[in-house]
């Protein structure tokens, strides 16, 4: 059976079209789905009886609901969902001062196989449908209820990668960012991608949202230790594209670049890193490595990160220091694995 909220705008226009019903009824069905997240067909009170019968017996509609929800002691919430065959999916709800942002995963596991990150160690298990991508939003929303700061911000930087399952991740944006969908800013919406051939294009010509690509390594001999995506798409061949994606005037690239003691922190590479950025249009978020089990590397000290930041900086780029939320209940940035993990977490 179909699940209604995993077909694009077009798509339930077409089934709608099929079903003998007039054009307004599109605008009826996208409000229920989405900002009136509807829990199934039966629920939409403002469509006949009949049309709700007849498309009950055609479509229905998954619920994301989290088995479990852990809670940081810094107010980080990481949300685990049911995957299946004893999998989880991972989205992390994290608290800023006048919003909350929700880090969205799009896969169970993933191929690209970093080697700093628990969810590239893990292998691939699956692709994550529309409907699975946005009900984790639907999810998130139900769970903040009436509380006073809004969900304003929405990152793919969870598990998987959103260029991996774009087939997927495309018609989930749009219900996301459209205006009869979630309303989200195209501001506000980011997409993070290790960088893949082919895909990186199509996403640029295929949605508004911003744009977030994982560096980690300012030459091409250690990018190909870090992430083995390097050896078919080097940095040559990605700056080359992002050179030409497209941007709104006031619009840049997030790079991120996570940094590991000793092996990509050192004065010389941020200087080849700042060197490589000249003529993007870019800024540069530091991310101090996450510990996980079984990790082989450190983060750099805190002078070590205060002393990149400031090269690139001399050379006019715009770096950042983000600073990790949930790494007591395995939620930061690298530390998703599908699984509730970590010490000091309790349960909502």
């Amino acid at each position: 059976m179909l699940d209604l909220r995993d077909l694009s705008k077009q798509e339930l226009a077409l089934l709608l079209e099929e079903m003998g019903e007039k054009p307004f009824r599109l605008g009826q069905l996208l409000r229920w789905l989405y900002r009136g997240r509807a829990r199934g067909v039966s629920a939409m009170s403002d469509l006949s009886q009949d049309l709700r019968r007849r498309l009950s017996q055609r479509a229905g509609l998954t619920q994301m609901t989290p088995e479990r929800v852990l809670l940081s002691k810094d107010g980080a919430r990481k949300l685990i969902f049911p995957a299946g065959e004893g999998q989880a999916i991972e989205s992390v709800l994290i608290p800023e001062e006048d919003h909350y942002t929700l880090c969205l995963s799009t896969q169970v596991g993933c191929r690209m196989a970093c080697a700093f990150c628990r969810t590239g160690q893990m292998g691939f298990s699956r692709n994550l449908r529309p409907g699975e991508i946005s009900g984790q939003i639907l999810s998130a929303l139900d769970l903040l209820g009436d509380e006073s700061l809004p969900l304003t911000n929405l990152v793919f930087m969870g598990m998987g990668e959103p260029l991996d399952n774009l087939d997927n991740l495309l018609p989930a944006l749009e219900h996301i960012l459209s205006s009869e969908g979630l309303g989200f800013s195209q501001r506000r919406v980011t997409v993070s991608t290790a960088g893949l051939p082919g895909e990186l294009e199509r996403l640029g010509r295929a949605t508004p949202a911003s744009l977030a690509v994982s560096i980690n390594a300012p030459d091409d001999e250690l990018r190909d230790r870090l992430m083995p995506v390097n050896r078919r798409f080097n940095l040559d061949d990605l700056k080359a594209v992002l050179l030409n994606y497209p941007l709104k005037p006031t619009r840049r690239i997030t790079l991120e670049y996570v940094l590991l003691a000793g092996i990509n922190d050192h004065p010389a590479q941020a200087r080849q890193l700042a060197m490589w950025c000249r003529g993007l249009r870019c800024k540069v978020n530091l991310i101090p490595f996450n510990s996980h089990s079984g990790a082989q590397w450190r983060a750099p000290e805190n002078n070590t990160v205060l002393a990149f930041q400031e090269i690139l900086a001399s050379h006019n780029l715009t770096a950042l220091v983000r600073r990790s939320r949930g790494r007591d209940v395995a939620a930061a940035c690298g530390q998703l694995a599908g699984e509730a993990a970590g010490d000091g977490l309790s349960s909502l």
